[in-house]
């Protein structure tokens, strides 16, 4: 029996796979991938795209095949785009059971949800943190990775987006849904709970942390500002930040980001966001961790304690 921890073997795949080590990478996944029963459903989609990926197409169809009879299915997007499937592309039976998750895709009905997680200790006004799971996530993984706040006394509430994509995946992609559905859930929690309205702070990860920024930022709630990982804002939307802060500067408003040096695409983002609201006089910290990809990192809870501390500064 393996001692490693699912996120354990996710980190040495992604960083066998970044190194184009696919061989590897398929032999691990072969190895390990019954020691996980509860995570079988993202296993599966791993050995379908290393199975592609190293020429053994036909293996590729069986694990798809028997991941379809299992009740998994996958965003349609992924299997049409993920170019580890390039192999499997023209495959009639490939394309059935792409299309077998489309009418799962269709009948799936996604409503916003929230989860919520209590302090340990009751005070008299929470004060309260709104996590944003990224896209491709859900409520139920991430207010695994936000909840040691509660230690600390912060309420945690975990949004689920009605942007479905996949099973158990969901997306931010449109800004303004998000936002509406975020007002509600913030609604909900201040009719049930004691909320001290001047500590409320928003965070997220990947597009949830872009989510919460965009929110901070155009005061679509009132907050004292955001925490971050690994953020993604669309370029359309970077551009669009400085005039939004020349016309309406948010006052009282900080910003924490915490980013890897091996997150490419979120580290340039992150920097760029940093850079604006320094510079215009929003106190905005930024956090490179080095070794760092587009995750967790296994201290999250302690980064996510400095980020609140930072956002709380008077």
């Amino acid at each position: 029996m393996s001692n490693k921890t699912f996120h354990d073997l996710d980190q040495q795949l992604m960083s066998l796979y970044r190194a184009k080590e696919y061989q590897q990478s398929f032999e691990l996944v072969e190895r390990e991938h019954l020691n996980f029963p509860q995570q079988q459903r993202q296993i599966a989609y791993w050995r379908l795209c290393l199975h592609a990926l190293t020429g053994k197409q036909a293996e590729a169809l069986h694990i798809f095949r028997e991941a379809l009879a299992q009740g998994y299915w996958y965003p349609p997007r992924w299997l049409k785009d993920d170019p580890d499937l390039l192999s499997l592309q023209e495959l009639p039976e490939f394309q059935e059971m792409v299309e077998i998750c489309r009418r799962r895709l269709a009948e799936a009905n996604a409503r916003p949800e929230l989860l919520i997680a209590q302090p340990v200790q009751h005070v008299t006004d929470f004060p309260l943190l709104i996590a944003l799971h990224g896209n491709n996530s859900n409520a139920g993984d991430t207010i695994k990775e936000w909840s040691k706040v509660t230690e600390q006394g912060w309420l945690l509430a975990v949004p689920q987006s009605s942007q479905i994509i996949g099973q158990d995946a969901f997306v931010w992609d449109d800004r303004e849904q998000a936002i509406s559905e975020i007002r509600e859930h913030l609604a909900k929690v201040s009719g049930e709970y004691t909320i001290d309205l001047n500590r409320v702070v928003l965070g997220g990860f990947s597009m949830g942390g872009g989510q919460a920024i965009w929110m901070a930022l155009h005061q679509s709630i009132k907050t004292r500002g955001f925490v971050a990982l690994g953020p993604y804002l669309s370029e359309d939307e970077l551009k669009a930040l400085p005039a939004l802060l020349e016309a309406h500067k948010p006052i009282g408003v900080r910003g924490y980001i915490l980013v890897g040096d091996e997150d490419h695409e979120c580290l340039g983002i992150s920097r760029t966001v940093v850079e604006l609201l320094n510079a215009r006089g929003i106190p905005c910290e930024l956090e490179v961790r080095s070794g760092l990809d587009h995750s967790y990192p296994a201290d999250f809870a302690e980064a996510v304690s400095k980020g609140l501390s930072f956002v709380e500064q008077a």
